[in-house]
């Protein structure tokens, strides 16, 4: 007798299901090593504001810029950024 079950998404039978389990099972492990990587930035990040006494929030934006190679994107949307907040100060 063959396993089935029949669901919203469709009705699978065990084959399909042992395949899922597989998916299932890679995700967890991908998911332990994401936060496993996490755990090591934060680490990082709190060893570099310990030493150097910078927020943790720049130290972490800072990556992220140097990451994304996008530091002149950053510039120019703080600037759209101030342009507009100062502009709201002056509203009555």
């Amino acid at each position: 007798m063959t396993n089935q079950v029949q669901t919203v998404y469709g009705t699978f039978d065990e084959k399909q299901l042992k395949s899922l389990k597989g998916y299932i099972e890679e995700m967890v492990v991908c998911m332990s090593r994401v936060k496993a990587t996490n755990q090591s930035m934060a680490d990082i990040i709190g060893l570099a504001h310990d030493e150097l006494k910078i927020p943790k929030k720049i130290i972490r934006r800072m990556a992220k810029v140097h990451y994304n190679q996008s530091l002149q994107e950053e510039v120019a949307e703080f600037k759209e950024f101030e342009a507009l907040f100062e502009s709201i100060r002056d509203v009555k």
